[in-house]
């Protein structure tokens, strides 16, 4: 299960974890307490993509990335296996998957910061399309892997993300 969204790369913590210093997920990193009246789900993870709006070369740029927040995530410990954190890794891989796509959607729109109050509004837009995007898809990731408890249809699900992964350019620019 999933909590969190875009937000500006400032309000980063020092300690989330970022997708291209810690891509792979362990158990570890879920350090908040699961709450104790919590029946489902097993796990949260705090995840979603930070981003800022920057000006390069004369054309409206974005650096954007996913995180994880380990404070914000937690596990019941009796639910802990391979299965449920291979769940929650796609979500983390979907947030970076999102970050990649808006980078480049940004990029590719070539938008002149010669007025940088329509560049910003222009970039502000665009993240909100990806935001809501990002945040359906999410929504559908857990309808079509049954919330991970579905094993087969969490198999695909993983390998067409990683597929999506393998095929963007991470250092888009």
């Amino acid at each position: 299960m999933l909590i969190a969204a875009g937000t500006a790369l400032d309000a980063q913590t020092q300690r989330d974890l970022t997708w291209p210093q810690h891509p792979t997920l362990t158990w570890d990193d879920f350090q908040a307490q699961p709450p104790k009246v919590a029946v489902y789900p097993s796990a949260l993870s705090d995840t979603g993509f930070k981003y800022q709006l920057l000006c390069r070369n004369g054309l409206l740029d974005i650096d954007s990335h996913a995180f994880f927040s380990p404070s914000g995530s937690w596990v019941k410990p009796s639910d802990k296996n391979a299965e449920l954190l291979k769940h929650e890794q796609g979500h983390y891989d979907m947030a970076e998957l999102y970050a990649r796509r808006l980078r480049r959607a940004i990029q590719d729109a070539k938008t002149s910061c010669d007025d940088k109050a329509k560049a910003n509004a222009a970039g502000e837009k665009m993240v909100g399309e990806f935001q809501t995007g990002w945040q359906n898809a999410e929504r559908k990731y857990e309808e079509d892997t049954g919330q991970g408890t579905d094993v087969a249809r969490q198999n695909d699900a993983s390998n067409r993300i990683a597929a999506d992964l393998a095929a963007s350019n991470p250092n888009q620019q």
